[in-house]
């Protein structure tokens, strides 16, 4: 049996490098569930409606792009963030800061996956996520125009991706990313009107965005 050409694509090293430091599914769901548990204690129920979920989506999305706004600074202390080491091991420290920003928007998006769709086997969390954040990321680095036509452009992309078969979007949209990353870090502007390069505001709102497009896809909001 012949063998597609696109099953043998190998993982990018910034895959490996973020796949290494990723966290797992179990980790997602304790953090989710403290979010939940905070959720009970404050308004003594369990926060099962849309609503309730949106509402916990938000925290988590500000939690996570507070932190990547810190990555800047923080690849320069390996150690700061538990598995920058790793990276920069990986890739060099020219690179650590672009991965571990990944890092934190696949985190991200494995929690809100958690909080969505809580009933699928962990390793299709961990795959989904990892589509909701290479996707959502990519389409508002490559793509022109204002920001919120391009996260409405990124919503149904992602819907797209996931549509195919998922290990292998993984390694073309890491692929896709390297190069984005690169051409987007010499000419040290991005699209969108959204800043320079890798600063701790681009990051920030960069991992927002990312999160709104996670969040729409999850609740069904693309159309």
């Amino acid at each position: 049996m012949k063998q597609n050409t696109s099953d043998k694509l190998e993982p990018s090293r910034l895959q490996q490098a973020v796949e290494a430091v990723a966290i797992s599914p179990e980790d997602a769901a304790k953090l989710v569930d403290g979010y939940r548990r905070t959720f009970r204690m404050k308004f003594n129920r369990e926060p099962e409606s849309l609503e309730d979920k949106r509402r916990l989506a938000k925290r988590i999305i500000g939690r996570y792009a507070t932190v990547a706004a810190g990555v800047g600074a923080a690849t320069a202390v390996p150690g700061v963030i538990p598995g920058i080491g790793t990276v920069v091991s990986l890739l060099g420290g020219g690179a650590a800061d672009a991965a571990i920003t990944i890092k934190m928007q696949v985190d991200m998006c494995l929690c809100l996956v958690e909080l969505f769709e809580a009933e699928l086997s962990g390793e299709d969390k961990k795959h989904l996520a990892f589509v909701l954040a290479l996707g959502g990321s990519l389409e508002q680095l490559a793509s022109q125009g204002g920001k919120q036509a391009v996260q409405r452009i990124a919503q149904k992309l992602v819907y797209q991706y996931l549509k195919g078969p998922l290990l292998v979007t993984i390694k073309q949209l890491f692929k896709k990313l390297s190069i984005t990353f690169t051409q987007k870090a010499a000419a040290k502007v991005l699209p969108a009107g959204i800043g320079v390069a890798f600063s701790g505001s681009t990051n920030y709102v960069l991992t927002i965005v990312v999160g709104n497009v996670a969040v729409a896809v999850l609740a069904k909001d693309v159309k």
